[in-house]
């Protein structure tokens, strides 16, 4: 047994988790939840939680698992078997359930004999209940087993129907539970660390090495923010796995070495991917609506900001013309704003196996969450929430649960999240996705007008290493109409291939604009579509590209310009 004050105990609970989890938590022990989960992939800072909790909300708790069987979270001892259920073998998964019903009925009979509190196993003192954590009974009940056990079912059904002072609490990495129980076991996500928990974190790790490493205590004080921020969204025991490859490689911090820890974490759901390759907003060549926008909202994440009463921004969604640079506009905004930017592909969310979907997008929640602040890109946002209208017929309701989990997440959640999504098919966009307070602005990126076409092919020479003042960027800009910025790309790395395998020489303004001739853009190949979903963007969005309208005049009147014929046959 540890000798923590009760005063330590109470400044470390001040700090550990968050508000609305110990709410959540206080809120079912206090009206009798008999069962409930509990979602968490770092075990040992939990249980050291809830042993602060417990103690000093007077609640007697143990802690199962299928190699130890039931131990007193507080002594670590095995607990004392009840006089009826002396045989019992309590690391047995079945068994643990028998032993917590008989408790459960006999604490319910003595509290209706007029018994008003629990009384402790080992000492005459009051308790408001009992409290039992089944850690990882998850895999036994997961729903996805070929083999569900109906005994385990039946079990954990009596344990949620005895009303008394019992909570039992399942835990596992994510919500699983088979479908019969879905509706009586809610569940709570149990936070990652918040920055003051690693804060305490360093400071442990740091004075635990004993100053084997010179200086380390005061150069962590001076990175100790860049040094929080870049292991947010890990687990107490990846922070310290973290930390230890940057030591064991470095002798100190290595902030890109941790991040990279921290991004191949991330990625290892394959739901999340942590980018780290920066996009500066110059990159962007032309957008200019779009840009300033970036540059405006950028002030609203200071403390100026804050105080004067602005609210932090929500959320963009960028929709328009495949290749006009929405998916690069992801990285500029994470780049402008200093933040991390994780993609989502909520393609992935979706899974075979029952519930596991609406799972899978609480944790992305919940990382994203834990990240911020940062930037949530959910790319080609319409490929997988467009099935929400036939969910029901179709995969039981699952698209449509794994969208309203989103959804309500995205209307209140208060975290310092800015998500952007991108979407190429307006028409297949929920109309619930598009609803006043989901976003701060929905964006139409259309086709670069004459100026963008001039911004993207100077962003674009210059990034190929090739020298600008070379080329005449107005007839590359006039030959290049109802070009995309990926087309335009495209166009220049193919006279970049030809220049090389002709003899490595320099290419010029008559390699691109053969290239240009070459193929087709795809606006005149579904010009249609083009129409429809700019006549779309004119009635609901505000316009990316600047002055769309007011560079509709022909701008071909200069003379001694041959102009392409894009609507002629090309090779």
């Amino acid at each position: 047994m540890d000798n923590i004050s009760l005063k330590d105990r109470e400044e470390m609970l001040k700090i550990a988790a968050s508000d609305e989890f110990k709410i959540n938590l206080r809120t079912y022990l206090r009206s009798r939840q008999p069962l409930f989960y509990i979602t968490t992939n770092d075990e040992k800072r939990f249980l050291n939680f809830m042993n602060n909790f417990t103690i000093l909300e007077h609640y007697k708790c143990f802690i199962w698992d299928c190699s130890r069987g039931l131990l007193d979270l507080e002594t670590g001892e095995e607990a004392e078997k009840l006089d009826f259920q002396k045989e019992m073998q309590l690391n047995d998964p079945t068994v643990i359930l028998d032993y917590i019903i008989g408790h459960s009925i006999k604490l319910s009979s003595e509290n209706s004999e007029g018994e008003d509190n629990v009384r402790n196993f080992k000492k005459n003192k009051k308790q408001r209940g009992v409290i039992y954590i089944l850690l990882d009974y998850s895999r036994f009940i997961d729903p996805s087993t070929t083999n569900p056990d109906p005994d385990l079912e039946r079990r954990l059904k009596t344990i949620s129907n005895v009303e008394g002072l019992v909570s039992t609490v399942i835990t596992g990495p994510s919500y699983s539970v088979p479908i019969v129980l879905e509706k009586l076991v809610p569940v709570i996500d149990f936070p990652y660390p918040n920055k003051e928990e690693i804060k305490h974190s360093i400071k442990f790790f740091v004075d635990n090495l004993g100053g084997k490493i010179p200086d380390l205590k005061e150069k962590t004080e001076l990175i100790e923010e860049d040094l929080i921020n870049s292991v947010s969204g890990l687990t107490f025991q990846e922070i310290n796995s973290a930390f230890s490859r940057s030591i064991v490689s470095s002798k100190g911090w290595d902030l890109k070495t941790i991040r990279k820890e921290k991004k191949n974490i991330i990625s290892k759901s394959g739901i999340l991917e942590y980018y780290d390759k920066d996009v500066p907003i110059t990159e962007i060549g032309g957008l200019k609506n779009l840009v300033n926008w970036i540059l405006e909202r950028k002030v609203c994440f200071s403390e100026d900001a804050s105080n004067y009463g602005l609210v932090k921004p929500r959320g963009l969604l960028l929709a328009g013309t495949p290749g006009c640079g929405k998916s690069l506009a992801c990285k500029a905004i994470a780049h402008s704003w200093e933040m991390p930017l994780i993609r989502l592909d909520f393609g992935k969310l979706f899974s075979s196996h029952v519930g596991s979907s609406e799972n899978n997008a609480r944790e992305a929640i919940k990382t994203a969450e834990a990240v911020a602040p940062c930037c949530l890109w959910c790319d080609e946002i319409e490929k997988a929430i467009s099935g929400v209208r036939s969910s029901g017929q179709t995969d039981g309701g699952t698209t449509s649960r794994v969208l309203s989990t989103f959804l309500t997440w995205m209307q209140e959640k208060e975290s310092p999240v800015f998500v952007v999504a991108t979407a190429n098919d307006h028409a297949s966009i929920p109309a619930e996705f598009l609803r006043a307070g989901r976003f701060d602005e929905i964006m139409f990126v259309g086709l670069p007008n004459y100026h963008e076409r001039k911004e993207i092919f100077k962003v674009i020479l210059h990034r190929k290493k090739q020298e600008v003042s070379r080329f005449d960027l107005s007839l590359l800009s006039q030959s290049s109409d109802k070009y995309s910025g990926a087309e335009i790309e495209k166009s220049i790395d193919k006279a970049m291939l030809k220049g090389f395998l002709d003899n490595k020489r320099e290419i010029n303004d008559e390699d691109i604009l053969k290239s240009l001739k070459e193929f087709k853009p795809l606006s005149v190949m579904r010009e249609g579509d083009f129409q429809e979903i700019l006549e779309w963007a004119k009635l609901n969005c505000v316009m990316a590209n600047e002055d769309v309208e007011k560079n509709k005049e022909n701008i071909y009147s200069k003379k001694g310009v041959e102009m392409l014929d894009i609507s002629d046959e090309r090779d």
